[in-house]
């Protein structure tokens, strides 16, 4: 018997070396990537997630961060295996400027590249403004729902958000592969991290959801604040038991943060509808109320709709106590008059939070001076002409008042340092021979506001 132990121990340790030796080497990025970013502040620990094919393999590797011309490379500090996997902890540079990287990753000669994986914050926001959307408008085919959705991302930027969530049916029309790319190209424009969470039409194209934005349930923290995304298209409208008690513990774990919820298929619902969650609805409402969650995200339905902790339907008010579940309209599919009790349109929600207080997550519709109980924003009513380079004219049509928007304008570096006519620089940088300005200032409700650089 000791013989045989010895015997298949030896076999196993030849199949190993064989593999070390002949395999070529293969490894990905898991985590962070766009979808599940890293946002962190310098001097933070930053954690990297790989998996490879060769078991417990323990290479020298090249880390960085890359941001435009700007290159950060980073030390690894701790670094440990499971089986396929390789867990690293680097740390965030105290000198690093903030802004959005990309994370490239060099084994031997390999070279992986995620961009927009990690956002460095100069310091955590005590004010947070979140946009959430889903069922996104179909990509590829005519084009026409690339440009809506490039136009609906060009407002999300003007906006200036904390975080953006994706919250279900990102690929419609069968979800091939060619559709995430577009769709990853789309995500990899916005300004803010971006953090998504699968609907049942990703079940069309799995393959290209995992591989493009990686597992479908997972978590995000930012400072104060501990975005979970869960998948709700398993089984359609379902949480598996694993699901369920991953949801049990990061909310017991992270119990001190503000929490947010995002998952596809709405929890609460009108007796008559359809396209709801069936699985685990009971606990999950009482998890909600146990860590006193602020809010919960869906989407699904293509409208909006707004219900409490105990299913009842708002139609008159947005404030009432505990948890709103909140459903928002569609940002680009078809519309659905029966599950919607706002107007409809196409649009996205804008929540806002100030610490642990969620402040608003409506709009004033109709624009009688009160936000409506359930209305997202309507999408096509913020834009920016640019009469040149230093000059451009933002237009909100909104009955929305935005206090940090931004745009961006830019001079050649013989000019020298110029200032914006209002508001402040955000940022400043060089590129070849030009200054580039990120300028933030309030844009209020219904108005035109003209931005230059002199």
């Amino acid at each position: 018997m000791k013989y045989l132990l010895r015997l298949c121990l030896s076999c196993v340790l030849v199949i190993l070396m064989f593999a070390y030796v002949l395999l070529p080497v293969q490894f990905s990025i898991v985590t962070p990537r766009i979808g599940q970013p890293a946002i962190v502040t310098p001097g933070e620990s930053l954690s990297i997630r790989l998996k490879t094919n060769i078991p417990y393999w323990r290479p020298g590797m090249e880390l960085m961060l890359v941001s435009g011309q700007a290159q950060q490379a980073l030390t690894v500090s701790k670094q440990s295996n499971s089986t396929n996997e390789i867990f690293i902890s680097t740390t965030i540079p105290l000198n690093l400027t903030p802004g959005s990287y990309d994370l490239n990753i060099k084994m031997g000669d390999e070279n992986l590249v995620r961009e927009k994986a990690v956002y460095v914050l100069a310091q955590y926001p005590q004010e947070l403004s979140i946009i959430q959307l889903a069922d996104l408008p179909t990509l590829g085919g005519d084009g026409s729902g690339d440009k809506m959705l490039a136009k609906l991302i060009a407002e999300i930027n003007l906006i200036n958000p904390s975080a953006v969530l994706f919250t279900g049916d990102l690929a419609y029309g069968g979800g091939n592969w060619y559709q995430y790319e577009l769709l990853l190209e789309a995500m990899a424009t916005i300004d803010a991290p971006v953090i998504a969470a699968p609907g049942n039409h990703e079940y069309e194209g799995w393959s290209g959801f995992l591989t493009m934005l990686g597992n479908p349930y997972h978590s995000v923290t930012l400072g104060d604040y501990h975005f979970i995304s869960l998948n709700s298209g398993h089984g359609r409208d379902q949480l598996t038991l694993s699901q369920f008690n991953w949801l049990t513990a990061m909310l017991q774990q992270n119990e001190d943060k503000t929490q947010i919820v995002q998952l596809h298929h709405p929890v609460k619902h009108r007796e008559e509808l359809r396209g709801y969650l069936h699985q685990y609805t009971d606990q999950f409402s009482t998890l909600v109320e146990k860590y006193a969650v602020p809010i919960v995200l869906s989407g699904h339905w293509h409208g909006d709709a707004v219900y409490d902790q105990n299913g009842k339907e708002y139609a008159d008010t947005w404030e009432f106590p505990g948890t709103p579940y909140v459903v928002t309209t569609a940002a680009g599919a078809d519309l659905r008059e029966k599950y919607s009790s706002s107007p409809l349109h196409h649009g996205y929600r804008l929540i806002r939070f100030k610490g642990s207080k969620l402040e608003s997550y409506t709009y004033d519709y109709d624009e009688d001076g009160q936000r409506d109980a359930s209305s997202s924003i309507p999408v096509g009513k913020l834009s920016v002409v640019y009469k040149s380079s230093t000059n451009a004219s933002v237009k909100n049509e909104l009955a929305e008042t935005f206090k940090k928007v931004k745009v961006k304008l830019y001079a050649p570096v013989s000019m020298g340092n110029l200032l914006p006519n209002r508001g402040h620089i955000l940022r400043k940088y060089q590129k070849n021979e030009d200054y580039y300005y990120d300028i933030s200032f309030t844009l209020p409700a219904n108005s035109v506001v003209n931005i230059r650089l002199q």
